[in-house]
């Protein structure tokens, strides 16, 4: 990835745990359109007694979603 992902505040996760989606992509008869949002997605990791939970970050487009994903209350 080209732009540095915080590691997961709940978890610790790093890097290789995250999924970027683009979202809302349609063919268009041609090719495909521009996606309509994309995702930063992260499943933490297992603790026991405990499900794991995925946590999603949104942005209009790559950058606004790392942007999203990195933010901090006490930045």
């Amino acid at each position: 990835m080209t732009e540095e992902l915080k590691p997961c505040p709940f978890c610790g996760g790093t890097e290789d745990t995250f999924e970027i989606v683009e979202n809302g992509k349609m063919w268009t008869g041609q090719r495909m359109s521009e996606p309509v949002s994309v995702s930063v997605r992260h499943w933490c990791i297992n603790a026991d007694g405990q499900p794991s939970r995925m946590m999603e970050r949104i942005g209009k487009d790559r950058t606004s979603a790392i942007a999203s994903w990195n933010m901090r209350a006490n930045d």
